[in-house]
């Protein structure tokens, strides 16, 4: 659980922050806040998309009948009236049998075959307090009018409750409550943020409804109180009609004090692979009023336009998307949507897109954000099983007698035992080669013993020193050499040998027949 209520450093240029069209900059101090900077609350690489919900838990008043029906026809999205103009109550859409805390209903589609990788809850408004010319501590919404209506409790410490479809309410946990230092100036907010992915267990392939209750709301005039939820929905694999290729999806939360002509709240999105496609974005944020201009959302610098009225200057105006009961077209609190970046905002091959909130007029309170960038699809199927390749055949090597050499033979440093020497032959003076590697000199071999095959060797052998006994031609070349042709000598010698042995039997044989 994480809670910010110390006063935070003041990190945008300063105006002061105005309650709508009533109160002027001149009213209250130059400060622009950043009560919680925007950080990352999820994010992933897959098959599938976010959806951005949300409603709100105040409406009109009942009575008196003229601000009632002015108070309808502006939720309707018709006349000039913003929310500052009426007094707001406390509404239980959602069923949950308490009236002294605000509910709603919404609903969010899950494409049939995904499933729910992630969910957030937010939730926020008016904490019923407000701080007027001079400092004064006012328990209001606005600077005018009579007190505010309070929840009990205190709303940094209120957990809301959330239903998904037939299941039970439960309360969400609080994972980040934040609130205005005592000491802003203007309209204090609160807002909270809840992990709830659990709640959406099992649910894949359907139009969920979400209940969300319990939620802290103020009631007077200029109150506002609502909450949004974005969800992250993901396929198995690709799809072809739904999700052809991976997306990059990133979730933010945040709370700022946007003040009228203060520098922007930027969010740099580092780290993308944009790939060609539709980029979308979402955000949440509570006080835009339909009926003052000055609010914009941008990206790499461009205004984006309002998705439902295609306004340049007015784009948190209480849109929200997703929601049943109530289903209003100015909801009086909360900005919560999605909708598509525009084409070459965003071009492919980038790898970073910022995202900002400005304002010259009309104050707001930027809580999330989202944003879905295509990227390249680097999935290895799950059925692919790498091809298995066989060992190749070992080289076969040829021994070929190496031609005579007029270089003389190098000298061995090692010693080398000594080795005993058939009887020479008179009649055959021939040089007699040394034994091979691995055979006892005092026994060669038989001449029916097979000749070891050649092989590699793993490193390079040594020269073999030049056989004791008579050496014939004085220029003759060396059995001794290394590597590929050491193994050929080796070969040689052997056949030398064995050749030898053959002519020492044949050479008994004929003494035996002369005797």
């Amino acid at each position: 659980m994480r809670f910010r209520l110390p006063h935070p450093a003041r990190v945008l240029a300063a105006l002061g922050l105005t309650a709508g069209s009533l109160v002027s900059a001149a009213t209250v101090p130059a400060a622009a806040d950043v009560i919680e900077p925007f950080g990352l609350r999820y994010a992933a690489s897959l098959y599938g998309d976010f959806t951005t919900i949300g409603n709100t838990v105040v409406g009109c008043p009942d009575a008196p009948a003229g601000p009632a029906a002015r108070c309808a026809a502006a939720t309707s999205g018709r006349g000039p009236d913003g929310e500052d103009t009426f007094v707001t109550r406390r509404i239980d859409a959602a069923g949950t049998g308490s009236t002294a805390f605000g509910s709603s209903t919404g609903h969010v589609r899950i494409p049939v075959g995904a499933r729910v990788a992630y969910a957030r809850l937010s939730w926020g408004g008016n904490d019923g307090t407000y701080r007027g010319q001079g400092g004064a501590p006012l328990k209001r919404c606005a600077p005018s009018g009579a007190d505010a209506g309070r929840s009990p409790g205190d709303p940094t410490t209120t957990a809301p409750v959330l239903r998904v479809g037939s299941g039970a309410a439960v309360p969400v946990s609080l994972d980040s409550v934040v609130a205005d230092p005592a000491d802003t100036a203007g309209p204090h907010y609160y807002t909270g943020e809840s992990d709830v992915t659990a709640a959406f267990a099992g649910v894949s392939g359907t139009d969920a409804r979400v209940a969300v209750g319990n939620v802290w709301a103020p009631s007077g005039k200029g109150c506002v109180a609502g909450w949004s939820l974005t969800v992250v929905h993901a396929f198995p694999g690709p799809d072809p009609v739904k999700a052809p290729g991976r997306r990059d999806v990133r979730l933010y939360g945040g709370h700022v004090l946007q003040r009228p002509a203060s520098p922007a709240t930027t969010i740099t999105v580092d780290g993308l692979h944009r790939a060609p496609g539709t980029v979308r974005a979402g955000v949440t944020a509570y006080g835009g009023d339909r009926s003052t201009q000055g609010d914009r959302f941008l990206v790499n610098g461009r205004t984006v336009l309002a998705p439902r009225t295609g306004d340049t200057g007015n784009f948190f105006s209480g849109e929200n998307d997703g929601a049943l009961s109530p289903r209003l077209a100015h909801n009086l609190s909360v900005d919560a949507k999605a909708f598509d970046v525009p084409a070459g905002v965003v071009e492919p091959g980038a790898t970073t897109a910022d995202l900002a909130f400005t304002t010259d007029g009309d104050p707001y309170v930027p809580t999330g954000l989202a944003l879905s960038v295509p990227v390249p699809d680097l999935e290895i199927p799950r059925t692919a099983t790498p091809k298995r390749e066989s060992a190749p055949p070992a080289p076969t090597r040829t021994a070929t007698p190496k031609p005579k050499s007029v270089l003389p033979a190098p000298t061995r440093t090692d010693p080398v035992p000594a080795r005993e020497e058939p009887e020479p032959d008179p009649k055959n003076p021939s040089p007699k080669p040394s034994a091979p590697r691995g055979v006892p000199a005092s026994a060669p071999p038989s001449p029916e013993a097979p000749v070891a095959p050649a092989t590699a060797p793993s490193s390079p052998q040594p020269p073999a020193a030049p056989a004791p006994g008579p050496q014939g031609d004085r220029h003759a070349g060396s059995m001794a050499e290394t590597g590929s042709n050491g193994e050929r000598l080796w070969l040689l010698g052997a056949l030398a040998v064995a050749l030898a042995a053959t002519g020492l039997v044949a050479k008994a044989a004929m003494r035996g027949r002369r005797d």
